[in-house]
């Protein structure tokens, strides 16, 4: 578990909020490209990445008006998630932040410069798995999410070719996903 100072970390909850360019729930100026379907927001594409052999699935995720509705039929049981998310699911969200930050790269890296070295944390009440919980005057949890955007943020800074989306595209199983949209043919 970590534990992040309140008034030091560049904790966000919801996007219109301030550091909300986190949020996987934040509606994008440019939607993400992933194979044949654009996603408006990064939930919506991690949604997808559930289903690699269900490109039917993917194709409702990525048509669903809004990230919470998105949200849902990636949760929705029975629908046939992939046997193997739980072991890539991390990766895959690393992928999803690149390509969010490759479609929206000036907004995006406006946001990451102006939390200079501070933590990223997503605050949440009911996942301190992904995020972390507001405890007094800290966070507590796990914040994957939030350390994956410091991850994203070191990388860039450095000129890692980790933080480029092509980099994931070997750790992980998405189906068409993983496709460009200009290499997959008419009526495939």
């Amino acid at each position: 578990m970590c534990i992040y100072a309140r008034d030091h970390a560049c904790g966000f909850r919801y996007s219109r909020a301030a550091w909300g360019a986190f949020s996987n729930f934040q509606p994008l100026a440019v939607p993400i490209a992933a194979g044949p379907w654009k996603f408006c927001t990064s939930e919506a594409l991690y949604q997808a990445g559930k289903f690699a052999a269900h490109p039917e699935i993917q194709q409702r995720i990525a048509e669903a008006p809004t990230p919470r509705q998105a949200a849902a039929i990636g949760r929705t049981p029975g629908l046939g998630i992939d046997p193997g998310w739980t072991a890539q699911r991390v990766d895959v969200m690393r992928w999803v932040l690149r390509l969010k930050r490759e479609a929206n790269a000036a907004e995006i890296d406006a946001v990451l410069a102006a939390t200079a070295d501070r933590p990223i944390v997503e605050v949440s009440t009911r996942d301190p798995w992904w995020g972390a919980r507001p405890v007094a005057d800290r966070y507590e949890g796990r914040n994957v999410l939030g350390r994956l955007w410091m991850e994203l943020r070191e990388q860039l800074r450095g000129g890692d070719p980790a933080a480029r989306s092509g980099a994931w595209l070997d750790c992980i199983r998405v189906g068409q996903l993983a496709c460009r949209p200009d290499t997959i043919r008419e009526n495939a």
